[in-house]
Parts: C-alpha cells; structure tokens; sequence
C-alpha cells in the first residue's frame, strides 16, 4: 500500500464515513446495488472487536478510502471476510493489505472455533465480484470458487402480473408481534433448511439480521393455509441510484406447499406491494444453483441479472464441514464415540 495511506481499527464517528464508501465501492460494480445503511454496520459492530476484526484504510486528508471486517460463525466452521475498495483509489494497494489484515485475523479466529466432532473444518469466506480484481488476487491466493449467487432486480415501469393463489391459501401482512414473528421465523428456517450451505438460525440469531432500522412488518408478507404459514416474502425499503425501491430479504415456500405456484404469487404479490408504494425497482440475491429453481421463477417474472457474486473460499483447518450433508452423516459415528 503506498505511503500516504493509513490503516486502524474503525471509530464511531467513521459510521458515516464507511458507509457512504461500502456503496460507492458496491455501485462501481453494480449501479443498481442498494446503498448500505448506517444501522446495518452499527449492527455488526455491536457483535465484533472492532479493534481487532476491522480496519479503516484513510488517506492524507483523513478520508476513509477502504474498509475490511471478518466475522467468525463457529457453528458454521466458517469465518466471513468483507473488504473494500473506493473506486478512485483501486491500484493503490489497499485491497492486498486489507486482505492480509483479514487473513491473519482469520487464522487466529479458526484456532479459536472448537474441534469437536463436525466442526472440525473452518474455512475463510470472501464475496466479491466475479470474475473482477479480488477474484483474481483471491484465486491467485489459492481460494477456490464455491458458488455464484445473482443479484437480480426489476424494474417496476408498469402494473405487475396479479399473483394466482393456490386453493385454500390466504396472504396477509405480518402483524408484528413476537407470535406472528417466531411462527414466520420457524416457516423461513424449515422453507430453507435444503438449500447449499445453510445453517439453521435461532429465532434470536434470525431476528438480528431481519429486524433492525427500517423495519417493516407492512412489507413482509405471509401466506396461510388452514391457520398454518406455509410461506413468507420478508421485504424492505431501499434506496437505489437514490429512488426508493425495494428488496426481498427472503421468500421461501415450506415443502408440503410447493409445486402449487405459491412461490410466484409471493414474488408477484411483493412487486405490486412496493410499486403501490411508488418504489421503482424491487431486486434480491439468489444461488445460482437453488435447489429449488428459485433463479429460474424470478427470471421467468422478469427479473434480470446484474451482477454476479463469486463465493471464494479457502481451508484454514483441515476437517469435516458442518454444513455439509454427507459429511454430517460419515462424522456421526464418531460423535456418538461409536
């Protein structure tokens, strides 16, 4: 990294700073990307050390020009690394020390995570562009790529398709109290339960990430049938080339209920709900391998891709991977000590 940069541990009054940076970096690869929110950093860092799990890059006239974090989730065997680059300062060799930073980090992490029986394996995980700089530096480092997701997004410029309903099956909004939530929370957790690399969340856990700044239970729908949820649309606001839009933080379908069209209702019934609210767009994230084809239901609705995100991965301790099906079935001989 040149000289004139600077590397630390973040500090409350970067919040701004950072944040206004992560989208710059994230619209340079995706002008549709939706711009980050303070909350959400002040989120992560209420669960980090933020002396020792990120990292602020400035330059000489104090401005916050990159940004890196790892977050471990031992129940996982995997520790998550984020890092960032502004635009105008690619080249400048801040992505390598980031990385460094990161990796180190990670290391010590993965000696902490214990080694019982199905969590042996940690691995390091990194998003980033596919096919772009950090790939290439990232492969060259000998990550390997696990998966592709798709950031998808729809324009709303006219009246959305209206959503069939299978027989029997009535929607609603979520009516925000902690029953209505945890009854959501046990639907999304088993309606994901088969997809790749999925590690099943408490409702504590799932609620952090859901229920933060801006949350909305007007935009989370829920279908019903015979007074069981059988599948939800989380939605929230989002602002995007700075018009209001929308985003789908999760849709999912419990297995006894697919197959019967529930799942393009719910994403159709989602777009008229944010363009009744006049936003312009509605875009989510998705496996490009979904085991369900959820990649092909949007696509057939009209969503397209915008970018592609590869899923780069590297061993820090060799082992057997918790989330891996097999794997958890060949380890359970020896955690019953058989």
């Amino acid at each position: 990294m040149r000289a004139e940069y600077e590397v630390r541990a973040p500090r409350e009054s970067d919040l701004s700073a950072v944040t206004g940076m992560v989208s710059a970096a994230e619209r340079s690869h995706d002008p549709e990307a939706g711009a980050r929110t303070e909350d959400e950093f002040r989120r992560e860092w209420a669960r980090m050390d933020l002396a020792r799990d990120a990292w602020v890059v400035t330059g000489p006239q104090g401005g916050v020009h990159g940004y890196a974090q790892v977050i471990a989730a031992p129940h996982e065997g995997r520790v998550f690394a984020d890092a960032y680059t502004h635009p105008e300062h690619v080249g400048a060799g801040i992505g390598t020390t980031l990385l460094d930073r990161m990796e180190a980090r990670a290391t010590v992490m993965a000696a902490g995570i214990p080694s019982d029986a199905g969590l042996a394996r940690v691995v390091l995980v990194n998003y980033v562009l596919l096919g772009g700089v950090a790939d290439r530096m990232l492969r060259a480092r000998g990550y390997g790529l696990t998966r592709v997701h798709k950031r998808m997004r729809i324009a709303l410029d006219g009246p959305p398709a209206a959503p069939v309903w299978p027989s029997g099956v009535d929607v609603r909004t979520c009516d925000g109290t902690r029953e209505d939530l945890r009854r959501v929370h046990a639907c999304v957790e088993e309606a994901f339960a088969d997809r790749w690399g999925r590690a099943s969340r408490s409702y504590d856990q799932w609620a952090g990430d859901m229920m933060y700044e801006g949350f909305d239970p007007t935009l989370w729908l829920v279908a019903e049938r015979a007074g069981r949820i059988v599948g939800a649309s989380l939605c929230r606001a989002r602002q995007v080339k700075g018009l209001a839009s929308g985003e789908i933080g999760q849709l999912g379908v419990r297995r006894e209920a697919r197959r019967l069209g529930l799942g393009r209702a719910l994403l159709l019934a989602s777009f008229a709900l944010f363009a009744e609210r006049g936003a312009a767009s509605v875009g989510l994230d998705v496996d490009s391998e979904s085991p369900t084809g959820a990649n092909h239901l949007y696509e057939q609705a009209g969503m397209a891709t915008t970018v592609a995100i590869a899923q780069l991965e590297r061993e820090l301790r060799a082992g057997v991977d918790p989330l891996d099906p097999l794997d958890r079935v060949m380890a359970a001989p020896q955690a019953h000590g058989g």
